[in-house]
Parts: C-alpha cells; sequence; structure tokens
C-alpha cells in the first residue's frame, strides 16, 4: 500500500516539474517583433506626407545664392558670445542662423520678401515655396533654399530603455525608429497596446497601436510620426504584478520551490 502511494505521489510530481520546466524554457510568443512575417513579406505603410508644419514650429531657413551680399541679407544674422571677450559678435553666417518661427496664423515673416504662408507645407514644399517667391519678386534667381527643423520632434514614455525627448532627424519617422532611439522598449513592455498621443486642433487623439500585427501597425495613422508625438509604452501584466510586494513575492522561483517542498513533504506524511 505504501510503495503504492509513493508511486502516485510520484507520478503527480514528475508532471507538475516538466510543466514548470517548459514554461520556464519556453519563447514568448509576445515579445518578438514580426511575428507572422517570413522572407520578402511585404506591407503597404499608411498613406503620409511626412511632417507638415504647425504653428510654435521653429525652423532654419538657409538661402545660398551665387551673391555674397545677397546671402547676407536673406539669411538670419547669428549672435555668439566669444569665449574670453565680453562683447556679443554679430555675424552673417550661410550656415549658423537664428531660427524662423511659424505664428499663429502659420507665417513667417521672412527677409525682402515679408510675410510667408508655412503651415501646412512639408520642409520640401516650403523650401520649394520660398524658391519660388524669391524668383517672383525679382530677388533671386538661383536661389539653392535649405529648411531644417530647430524644436519640433518626438518624445517616448514607459517602458523603454532610454525615455525622452528625441529631435527628428527626417520626415518619416517610424514609430519603429521612435522605438529604436529609445533603445527599444524592455522586456516588461507591452507590445499589444502601443500608445501614440498626438494633438490636432487643440484636443488630444490617442492611437493604439499592436506592434505584433506588422499590418495594422504600418497601416496606422501613428505609423508616421508627427511633432511632439508621445510614444507610451505600458508595462505588462508581469510588471504590474511586481508593483504590488505581495504579488511581486509569489512570482519568485524560490516561493514556487518553496511550495512544491511543502506539498511534497505533506503528501509523504500523509500517505506514510
Amino acid at each position: 500500500m505504501k510503495t503504492m502511494m509513493k508511486l502516485r505521489i510520484n507520478q503527480l510530481i514528475a508532471p507538475v516539474c516538466a510543466i514548470m520546466l517548459f514554461t520556464a524554457c519556453s519563447t514568448p510568443k509576445n515579445i518578438a517583433y514580426f511575428p507572422e512575417t517570413s522572407n520578402g513579406s511585404t506591407f503597404n505603410m499608411a498613406d503620409s506626407r511626412g511632417i507638415t508644419l504647425k504653428s510654435n514650429d521653429k525652423l532654419s531657413i538657409i538661402v545660398n545664392t551665387k551673391s555674397a551680399e545677397l546671402n547676407n541679407a536673406l539669411n538670419m544674422p547669428v549672435s555668439s558670445q566669444i569665449i574670453g571677450y565680453s562683447e556679443v559678435q554679430s555675424t552673417n553666417q550661410s550656415r549658423a542662423t537664428s531660427g524662423y518661427t511659424i505664428d499663429a496664423n502659420g507665417n513667417i515673416d521672412f527677409p525682402l520678401i515679408g510675410t510667408v504662408k508655412a503651415a501646412g507645407f512639408t520642409r520640401a514644399e516650403l523650401a520649394n515655396s520660398l524658391k519660388k517667391t524669391l524668383e517672383e519678386k525679382n530677388v533671386a534667381k538661383d536661389a539653392v533654399v535649405t529648411v531644417e527643423f530647430l524644436n519640433v520632434g518626438f518624445s517616448v514614455l514607459g517602458e523603454v530603455t532610454e525615455p525622452g525627448f528625441y529631435p527628428f532627424e527626417n520626415d518619416k519617422t517610424t514609430l519603429l525608429q521612435a522605438l529604436g532611439k529609445a533603445g527599444d522598449m524592455t522586456i516588461f513592455g507591452n507590445r499589444n497596446n502601443v500608445k501614440v498621443v498626438r494633438m490636432k486642433d487643440g484636443q488630444q487623439e490617442v492611437f493604439v497601436v499592436d506592434m505584433l500585427d506588422t499590418k495594422a501597425m504600418m497601416q496606422s495613422p501613428a505609423y508616421i510620426l508627427q511633432q511632439n508625438d508621445v510614444v507610451y509604452v505600458e508595462p505588462n501584466n508581469y510588471r504590474k504584478r511586481q508593483a504590488t510586494a505581495n504579488a511581486s513575492e509569489i512570482t519568485k522561483a524560490s516561493f514556487w520551490l518553496s511550495a512544491m517542498s511543502v506539498l511534497t513533504t505533506i503528501a509523504v506524511l500523509i500517505f506514510k
């Protein structure tokens, strides 16, 4: 009888240990990106012009022509404090200019041509518009206009390696690139529920993106980021449980090993 009881206990313990070992060694399916893709897979991205300029955006606008005198007139002066001197030197430099801030009406005031509409354009569209206006007003026929962002970027918060504010380096920064800038999500990030908060018409709009659904992710309006977007990676359930001290203790491996040991001891005492 005792032999049969011990055999039953051993038969129960073995499957439990096997399940625990399998669970510990298996790779979670909610961690890896692009789970449903294969070699050569293609997906269409959401239509986007990229970043369109808005009020309060600050821009660097550089105009280069064949005339050095005209360059000085078209490019705003920069003031720089010279180390070791008390005076402030003002110089006209084509590649070191102060910025233009788009006003509440969506305009900037540009040298020699006056008020220019900027909001609603991309950087390239604004550069072309300025070049065309310079030609139409007979200011410059051979101008090369370059527009760069000065204060335009996005923020990444939550379960990422390096949360913070990051400036845009191109006009079509994707959500994946943004997460890459922040060092990627930690192992505790909820990849099924990444939020992108966007200011639109004075209201905050929230997009929820499933990073494990490649097609849906790339077709989301939030896949191409806009200025001042906030990307938030919420913690997964495991991280949430860790916030509670008792739950945190339960999730420790030592707890389960101790529990198994106690249960085994009790079983042996009962059927001894």
